[in-house]
């Protein structure tokens, strides 16, 4: 993808965006506003709740216009000291009922995922990948896509504004830190509706600089205050023409509803025990699934 299309495909994405970005965000920006300080407020404004329960479905669709759709349940929770604890379960369609991807980010920033697959085994399998930039499931989605960002993790520069069909977008390259404090190369970059202060749209890079993934925000709502939510999160993967959408469908923040012990192999096990694999479907879902944790380096947690 040449500048020329990079610019015309950012102008279309953002046209998309702007009409959820219609409140004030009573931040004040100036040129002299670093990127630093202003991640430090988007996240101030629309961190990670600490509990939060999700229904959601989620389509993706590959570069031959085939779909496949999901209906999976979410459960995050941040614990005080910064541990983030994510499960994803699955239980549509039935042949994937149970399947589980269950993420904790402790607070040094260090990664663990696990895959449950019920139809192959009773345990945990453990991904060896490098860290929250991972895909889950032949998905778009990584852990760290749903999660949010340390940012003692990343670099931030900010670069010029933008203004789209009236609305003004702050924009924040986010770079490799490197262990002198310093930027190294460009991983991402955010766009931030100035009104509201949430970013509704993020273009990852591949090693070359060029746009690999666009990931997007749609239907905005104010959930809490200054607080803004999307429901619905769209990633396109422009390398492999394949997109991945989740919509949500309910949304709760309550802490009866992620209780700690969900985040455990034993709820897993007791709520989705093995189950002998009773189509060729659900063969093949499961053998994908083993062959991409085998890519990945993963093996079972006893």
């Amino acid at each position: 993808m040449n500048k020329f299309h990079q610019q015309a495909y950012l102008y279309c994405s953002c046209m998309l965006l702007a009409l959820s970005c219609h409140a004030t965000s009573g931040f004040s920006f100036n040129p002299d506003t670093e990127g630093l300080e202003i991640m430090r407020v988007v996240h101030q404004r629309h961190q990670q709740f600490p509990y939060i329960y999700e229904e959601q479905s989620m389509v993706m669709e590959d570069r031959n216009g085939v779909r496949d759709t999901r209906r999976l349940k979410r459960y995050s929770r941040m614990d005080e000291d910064g541990t983030v604890q994510l499960l994803l379960l699955f239980d549509y369609p039935e042949e994937v009922r149970g399947v589980a991807i269950l993420a904790n980010r402790n607070a040094q920033g260090e990664i663990k995922k696990f895959l449950y697959l019920p139809g192959f085994q009773e345990k945990l399998i453990e991904s060896k990948g490098e860290g929250s930039n991972d895909h889950f499931l032949g998905t778009d989605f990584t852990v760290e896509d749903l999660t949010g960002e340390r940012l003692e993790d990343y670099y931030y520069a900010r670069t010029d504004d933008i203004e789209i069909e009236g609305v003004q977008y702050a924009v924040v390259d986010v770079h490799r830190k490197l262990d002198d404090d310093e930027k190294g190369i460009k991983l991402k970059t955010h766009f931030i509706c100035r009104d509201n202060l949430f970013i509704t749209m993020t273009q990852h890079y591949d090693s070359q600089g060029r746009v690999e993934r666009l990931q997007t925000q749609h239907d905005l709502r104010a959930v809490d205050g200054d607080m803004w939510r999307s429901n619905m999160i769209l990633i396109e993967d422009k390398r492999e023409r394949h997109q991945s959408l989740i919509k949500i469908h309910r949304r709760i923040f309550s802490r009866d509803y992620v209780p700690a012990e969900v985040f455990t192999a034993e709820w897993l096990f007791a709520n989705f025990p093995y189950i002998e694999p009773a189509t060729e479907e659900t063969d093949t879902f499961f053998f994908s699934a083993v062959q991409e944790i085998d890519m990945l380096g993963g093996q079972p947690n006893d």
